[in-house]
Parts: C-alpha cells; structure tokens; sequence
C-alpha cells in the first residue's frame, strides 16, 4: 500500500463512527486492486480504522509502560502526555506513536 493510499483511507476513518461498515466500503474501493483479496483488504481497512480511533492511553498501554517511563522514552514532557491522555492529542501524533512503537506494522 502506497502512503498516499493509506493516507486517502486513514483521512476517511478518522470521519467514520462504524468500523465495520467503513472496512467494508473501503475494501471494495478502487485504492486496491480489481484482482485483490476482499477479505484481505477489508482486515486491512479495518486495522487503519483501529489506528484512526487510538489514543494516546491506547498507544502506551500496548507498550505497557507507564506515564513516566513512556514520556521518558519518547521526550515527551510528562505534563505534555498527561495532557494528550486526559484531553486530546492531534490524530497525527497518535499516528506518529503507533508507528514508532509498531502499532502499524500490520498494514
């Protein structure tokens, strides 16, 4: 899949409330190929939907790190994640930090 790709299909599920109707719209779409694996592709879509909907507490509990450790680890202000955890953080940092801790690896 082609960044652009993703970013087309993670820019629509950052909209979207119903994963599984969004994974099965989108693996029908014309982003993949006409011979590809519907099944495959709908998997796919909804592990982008998942992404999508992270939060930054969903991000450090799969590191299983705590806020201090974690915020260490990534030089992060511990206020600053605080705030990111209890408030909100801009979907591209939680990208971001999905990515850096193999969260998107799957895809």
């Amino acid at each position: 899949m082609t960044d652009k790709t993703f970013y087309t299909i993670y820019s629509a599920a950052l909209e979207s409330t119903d994963r599984d109707a969004f994974a099965s719209d989108w693996s029908l779409s014309s982003c993949f190929p006409e011979a590809s694996d519907a099944l495959k592709n709908f998997e796919i879509c909804g592990h982008i939907w998942d992404l999508a909907h992270l939060t930054v507490a969903d991000v450090r509990a799969h590191t299983g790190l705590t806020q201090a450790a974690f915020s260490t680890r990534f030089c992060i202000p511990l206020r600053t994640l605080q705030n990111w955890e209890y408030r909100s953080c801009p979907p591209y940092i939680v990208l971001m930090l999905a990515h850096l801790t193999g969260m998107t690896d799957a895809i």
